[in-house]
């Protein structure tokens, strides 16, 4: 048990090593090169780092021998091993004190998600208005979303937003929206199911409580939110007019008003989450290259990262000491079948 912690460890710190180094391999070149490319490329191409973190127990090990001459003769039958002992105790120690650290955090997480969940669920209550609802009926057709997702009034949230995995809803505050904008929010809020944004952010926080102890885990996840509602965004302007994109920037504009200074929930959907200007410029802004090769290029090199080299050195000098004795086998074997097929025919 203690030699497969250990392993387990040592599996974790190589890959988030690499992982590290992918995170600002990924910023540098989303900074200079990929802001030319679609938002949902900047979105999506997070996941090749984040399932080889949720992955760091799938490493495989190559192994390949290393044949090593000697010039020294052995001399004497008489071969002494020495065995340096190795003292994985402070390895151990470490491994326990991060799955330690990881179950407390998933507990915590668990738990005040939980609370929060069933809070607003609680308190929340059905929308009578018909338009309302004949609004987002139609849209769940337009999108083409068979899961079911209810659409309810909440007193406990000031933003529109979506939560839940599993079983889903769709939560706005009471404000008077006028029907443009609840087509944007609504739209907005369902681009986010539809394009399995909840998962995404559960796999997020599955890898900031494996990797608690690595800071740029952190910024990794706050990226990978901006780019979430950047993506959502693009997704719903798709083949918008330039007035459409206006509308649907003054909508995003007054639902963060009336949210000031609101912190959200975790594991949401909000339309009004994310920095205003980022996301303004890009409504504007014209839809980017997809760079569907570029995705597969890094998938590949991901890939790569799970395999381990191990060398095994041989010693010419064994090898030929071994091979003299398997032939000194082999004649003894030869000498003791002749005499006895002598002494057969003797006897005959």
């Amino acid at each position: 048990m203690n030699s497969y912690m250990i392993q387990v460890f040592e599996n974790l710190i190589q890959t988030t090593i690499v992982c590290s180094l992918g995170i600002c391999l990924l910023l540098f070149l989303k900074r200079y090169l990929f802001k030319n490319f679609s938002k949902k490329f900047n979105y999506y191409i997070w996941l090749v780092i984040v399932f080889r973190m949720l992955l760091f127990l799938f490493n495989y090990t190559i192994v390949y021998e290393v044949k090593e001459s000697k010039s020294n003769n052995v001399v004497g039958n008489n071969i002494t091993e020495i065995t340096v002992p190795t003292d994985n105790n402070f390895m151990l120690y470490l491994a326990y004190l991060w799955i330690f650290v990881a179950i407390v955090i998933a507990v915590y997480t668990f738990v005040k998600y939980t609370k929060f969940k069933n809070l607003v669920v609680d308190v929340s209550y059905d929308i009578e208005d018909d338009d309302v609802n004949c609004l987002y009926k139609d849209l769940l057709k337009e999108l083409k979303i068979k899961k079911k997702i209810e659409l309810r009034g909440s007193d406990e949230l000031i933003s529109p937003a979506g939560m839940g995995l599993f079983k889903s809803y769709i939560f706005l505050p009471d404000y008077p929206y006028s029907k443009d904008e609840l087509n944007w929010i609504l739209r907005h809020e369902l681009m986010h199911f539809k394009n399995k944004d909840l998962l995404i952010k559960f796999a997020v926080l599955f890898v900031k409580i494996i990797y608690w102890f690595n800071p740029l885990v952190y910024i990794m996840s706050n990226r990978v939110n901006i780019d979430c509602e950047l993506c959502c965004d693009e997704s719903v302007l798709n083949d918008c007019s330039l007035k459409e994109k206006k509308e649907y920037a003054l909508a995003l504009i007054k639902s963060i008003k009336l949210s000031k200074n609101y912190q959200s929930g975790i594991l949401t959907t909000e339309f009004n989450k994310t920095n205003l200007e980022k996301r303004l410029d890009s409504i504007i802004k014209k839809k980017g290259r997809s760079g569907i090769l570029i995705a597969l290029i890094l998938i590949c090199i991901s890939s790569i990262t799970y395999i381990d080299v191990e060398k095994i050195s041989f010693d010419n000098s064994n090898i030929l000491r071994t091979i003299g004795i398997l032939n000194n086998t082999k004649a003894d074997l030869k000498e003791d079948g002749l005499s006895g097929r002598t002494r057969m025919y003797q006897d005959y």
